[in-house]
């Protein structure tokens, strides 16, 4: 544009050199603004979709438990979808137990499961939530890469002990004892005997079938058959062994004087004990067995001894029979329970080898240690008294015989006088005599065909001194010295 000059004339404008680079400068600053403005715009919008994808309250994209993909789960959908597949699994978690005729299921109806799966979905849940915005968007953002998702895989856990339960039980059911062959009655009047047949018994080995069993279940061989091995189980005692076997083990007989009321006591004692049975492992007692010999019995008075005399008693001479008695179980191999010497040694068994009883303080006691019943035969006759013993053999050609040492005498040397007031006056009379002193050891001889091939050493019996005495009354109370 041109100006007029006053006089007329037309005046150019000049352009100002100076405000190209204010110009130039103002353009880059409105530039540079605009590229600033689209770049915190982008910056903005991805903080947004950053935050946006962190702050999900759902599994993230890319992760999997068990193959069941998580991606946009809450945490209660994916419990909820795991517990379905562990229901399945569950379901398919049998055994079946064959024995034949029965059959058991094992099942998670009767063994409870158990699974990580709770441990795996708080790991799961972690992955993406630790660490910086930018850090925790790059991990789930790295999820989405080819090859780099995560998948777990949940253990699960059955109880081990309730399996063995179950297995027990099994073999508990199928297991059924032998039954050995017995003596069910005993003949004493011609010695003859009845017996039982044995019966066969099965058993299942309990630890091998549980072993089986976790085996296949680990493997996870789910619904198979397992087959329940049943052994026969023979009894240890059969028919023909008993018949072969059974029989007299030990006799012993001892003799009487012609005292007839002694031989009634004895006979009566005997009687007692004629076709009495001894169980295994149980206990006869001379006491128990006779009860207390009375009057009302038919036992008679006779010699019996008392504080080292010979006195009359109802019932004695019965210790006869106890000797004869402990003298027949201890060659049957019973073993002693209870037993005592006389106050002397008897005449009617050898020195050691006696066994004295008196109601109700002293007994016989003997206990039977076959595996078989043992019964007795006893009787009185002829001035002799019997008792036999049978039962199981010892063994082929085995017997036990007795055999007493003494090792140690003393014979009496000396007379005691006792002053008596309740004797006529001027009188002096004898009541003990003189006893001589006994240790006796007694020894069990264990004889192969009559020669003894071991002996073992049983107890030892002591006989005490017994002086002469002698009590008196010459009419005066000796004084003391």
């Amino acid at each position: 544009m041109k100006q007029k000059l006053p006089n007329g004339r037309a005046r150019r404008k000049r352009f100002l050199w100076w405000t190209l680079p204010v110009i130039t400068l103002m353009a880059c600053a409105l530039f540079f603004a605009y590229v600033t403005a689209s770049e915190q715009l982008s910056a903005y919008e991805e903080f947004e979709r950053m935050r946006a994808e962190v702050s999900r309250d759902t599994f993230y994209d890319g992760i999997s438990i068990d193959g069941v993909a998580l991606g946009g789960m809450t945490m209660d959908e994916a419990r909820a979808a795991l517990a379905d597949r562990q229901t399945v699994q569950a379901d398919s978690f049998e055994l079946f137990l064959d024995a034949g005729e029965m059959t058991w299921r094992i099942s998670s109806q009767e063994v409870p499961m158990s699974w990580n799966t709770e441990e795996l979905l708080q790991r799961a849940w972690a992955i993406g939530r630790a660490g910086t915005l930018e850090e925790r968007y790059a991990a789930i953002r790295k999820l989405k890469e080819p090859g780099l998702s995560v998948a777990y895989f949940s253990e699960f856990t059955y109880d081990r002990q309730a399996v063995r339960a179950l297995t027990d039980e099994v073999a508990a059911r199928l297991t059924v004892e032998p039954k050995n062959a017995s003596v069910v009655a005993f003949n004493v009047t011609d010695r003859t005997f009845a017996f039982s047949d044995e019966q066969m018994g099965q058993r299942v080995d309990a630890e091998a079938l549980y072993q089986t069993v976790v085996a296949m279940l680990d493997q996870g061989s789910y619904g198979a058959t397992v087959p329940v091995s049943v052994q026969t189980v023979s009894p240890s005692v059969t028919r023909a062994q008993l018949e072969a076997n059974y029989g007299l083990i030990s006799t012993y007989t001892t003799k009487t004087t012609s005292n007839e009321n002694r031989n009634t006591n004895i006979r009566l004692a005997a009687e007692a004990f004629n076709g009495l049975m001894i169980a295994p492992g149980e206990e006869i007692s001379f006491n128990e067995t006779t009860g207390e010999r009375t009057r009302e019995k038919g036992y008679l008075e006779a010699g019996a001894i008392e504080n080292g005399r010979t006195v009359q008693e109802v019932g004695g001479g019965v210790c006869q029979v106890s000797s004869t008695l402990f003298n027949t179980l201890l060659r049957a191999n019973f073993d002693i329970v209870t037993r005592r010497p006389h106050a002397w040694p008897s005449d009617y068994v050898p020195r050691g080898e006696d066994a004295t009883v008196d109601w109700p303080r002293l007994d016989l006691v003997m206990r039977n240690t076959s595996e078989a019943p043992v019964f007795l035969a006893a009787w009185y006759e002829d001035r002799t008294v019997t008792v036999e013993a049978y039962g199981l053999s010892l063994g082929e050609g085995l017997s036990i015989d007795l055999w007493s040492e003494t090792s140690y005498t003393k014979t009496p040397t000396e007379i005691v006088e006792t002053y008596n007031p309740d004797l006529p006056v001027g009188t002096r009379e004898k009541v003990k005599d003189a006893r001589t002193g006994y240790r006796v050891e007694t020894y069990k001889l264990w004889l192969q065909n009559g020669v003894e091939i071991s002996r073992e050493y049983l107890y030892t019996s002591e006989y005490a001194t017994i002086y002469e005495e002698y009590e008196y009354n010459y009419g005066y109370e000796p004084e003391e010295p």
